[in-house]
This record gives C-alpha cells, sequence and structure tokens, in this order.
C-alpha cells in the first residue's frame, strides 16, 4: 500500500472531521426544546385588544411541535406542513407554515365567523411570547401584543 496516499487521505479525512467539529452538525431548532409551550393548552381572553365574543371560545394547544385548536365554529391545526411552530426559551415564536383550518360556516354567536377570520391571521405574524403566571401573550414583529390566553384548566 502506498503510505504517501494513504496519509494524503487520512489528513483529508483528518481536516473535514476538524472542520465539521469546528462549524458544528447543524441541529434542527426543536420545538419540543422548549418546556414553556410544550404540552400547554390556552383559552383566548383577549384578540388585538377587544375580549372574545360571549359563546365563541378559541381555544390553543402545543403540542409535539404542533399548534391546534378550536375557534368557536371551526377547528385548525396542523399536518405534515401545517400548524408547525418554532418556539426558543428566549421568547422567538415563529409559525412557518400556514394553519390548516375546517371549513364550516356558523351564523351564530354573532360576529364568529369575522372572529376567526382575524384570529387565524394573529398567530402568522407572531414574532413573540412570554408567559407570566397563568398566561400567555403573543406579540407581533411590532412588539404588540395580539393574542392574550389564559391557561386551559384541565
Amino acid at each position: 500500500m502506498n503510505h504517501k496516499k494513504l496519509s494524503s487521505q487520512i489528513a483529508g479525512l483528518t481536516l473535514l472531521l476538524v472542520l465539521l467539529v469546528a462549524c458544528g452538525t447543524p441541529t434542527p431548532i426543536s420545538p419540543t426544546a422548549t418546556s414553556t409551550l410544550e404540552d400547554t393548552e390556552w383559552l383566548l381572553i383577549s384578540l388585538d385588544g377587544k375580549s372574545v365574543i360571549e359563546g365563541a371560545s378559541i381555544t390553543l394547544n402545543f403540542a409535539e411541535g404542533f399548534l391546534d385548536g378550536f375557534m368557536g365554529c371551526n377547528g385548525y391545526g396542523g399536518g405534515p406542513d401545517s400548524g408547525k411552530y418554532i418556539a426558543t426559551d428566549d421568547g422567538t415564536l415563529t409559525i412557518p407554515h400556514p394553519i390548516a383550518v375546517t371549513v364550516q360556516l356558523c351564523s351564530t354567536p354573532e360576529g364568529v365567523m369575522e372572529q376567526e377570520v382575524a384570529y387565524i391571521a394573529a398567530p402568522r405574524s407572531a414574532a413573540s411570547y412570554r408567559v407570566v403566571d397563568d398566561r400567555l401573550e403573543i406579540e407581533n414583529a411590532a412588539g404588540e401584543t395580539t393574542l392574550v390566553f389564559a391557561r386551559k384548566e384541565e
């Protein structure tokens, strides 16, 4: 065996290994890495500063890297590419894909459909979150609190 060729190959592999260690292997951002949101359930109390329509409660659940819930008439959530969320311990929240929504038309309570349209748009603009006691606040990129939730009781 040619020692010069073998030494060259070992040097090349060593360099590759050093580069991989120096750069670090890419670690996917795991939504389950945050214990703050994962496996929590919430009930909306405020949407863009307005109270939720009576009789049209809106829920939000975080589980296994996806969000889902009910909006008073329609359900929403995720599939393979919809409803995923990325939350970090520093309070960043991103919902990178559209959220799937069922297609029901409800006439009561009055205004429920308009509320659903406003609600389903709000998480897509999410930029950050904070949990204080039993309250979840979600802000957009401008720092405006768009959604306020209370922890859902068992």
